[in-house]
């Protein structure tokens, strides 16, 4: 059983990043999408760059260690974030954070070819090819009477994970060691920069910071960002990988139900079944990481 804090540290993980979807659709409706994700991502930065210093925590310095963390804040935090913001204006907020569920299911993929002792079994591997049934039915989801857009949003939310199995293959292979503050901040940097050539396309477009955006911007920032990406890479380091992917489950389920609670959001029977074979896919993966090799775990970087 794992120390009371590292169980009260999963449970805040799980409730914090199965909410923060719903945040991003409701910023997104009222500011342009790359602005709200460049801005929340410079604001992350300098509060983590500052929690560093103010702590004396030291940044790393050699390049193996600040090209991983580098890496990972390009792929989790930078072409994530571009893709996520952009494809909830489209997309049912939901659906997006069952997409990037789908992340476990290629790193496990990933791990056979990265991570030494980490091999594809047979459970592994009908696993993956449930997820990949299963994304393909959610590819196009939405509504046959979308927007055009709403197909491509897909799509790209369909690739989206396989950036995040490798993301997590460094994170896993060379961020084992050091203060998780310095190295996110490191990451969230590098994503501010692969975001801000896409806030630029849309300086002078209309933007209305109401009450609720700033109130799920501060949201996105303080727990989102600042207390998930940071407890996301302490838990690693202390559970198993199993529970860490297991944890993808009930983050989609909660952006599900929160999206039809509380935003509304319709939920089709494509979308429930092309969920399920996702939701099959990451329970045969942790069974299959549970009683063989050493798996390794994904974040959800994207929320």
């Amino acid at each position: 059983m794992p120390p009371i804090s590292v169980v009260a540290g999963y449970i805040l993980l799980v409730l914090i990043w199965g909410s923060t979807w719903a945040a991003i659709r409701i910023g997104v409706t009222s500011v342009p999408p790359f602005i709200f994700a460049f801005e929340r991502a410079v604001t992350v930065s300098v509060l983590l760059t500052a929690l560093t210093l103010a702590n004396g925590l030291r940044f790393p310095r050699d390049r193996t260690t600040i090209a991983a963390a580098a890496f990972a804040g390009v792929v989790n935090t930078g072409t994530s974030w571009a893709i996520i913001f952009w494809s909830e204006q489209y997309v049912p907020s939901g659906l997006v954070a069952v997409f990037g569920a789908a992340g476990p299911i290629w790193t496990a993929f990933l791990a056979h070819f990265f991570v030494r002792g980490d091999r594809l079994s047979r459970l592994k591997i009908i696993g993956l090819a449930c997820g990949l049934v299963g994304i393909g039915v959610l590819v196009g989801a939405p509504d046959p009477g979308s927007r055009p857009e709403a197909f491509l949003a897909t799509a790209l939310l369909a690739l989206m994970p396989v950036t995040w199995g490798f993301g997590t293959i460094v994170q896993v292979r060379v961020l084992r060691e050091g203060s998780p503050l310095p190295l996110v901040a490191i990451g969230t940097w590098c994503g501010s920069v692969v975001l801000l050539p896409f806030a630029l396309t849309q300086v002078g477009q209309p933007a209305a910071w109401t009450a609720g955006v700033i109130l799920g911007f501060v949201y996105l920032v303080v727990l989102g960002s600042c207390v998930g990406l940071v407890l996301q890479l302490w838990l690693t380091r202390r559970l198993r990988p199993t529970t860490m992917t297991l944890s993808q489950l009930l983050i989609s389920a909660q952006a599900v139900t929160v999206g039809a609670v509380v935003l509304g959001e319709s939920v089709t029977l494509r979308m429930l079944a092309g969920a399920a074979l996702v939701a099959a896919a990451i329970g045969l993966n942790a069974v299959a990481g549970g009683a063989g090799a050493r798996a390794a775990q994904v974040p959800v970087p994207g929320d």
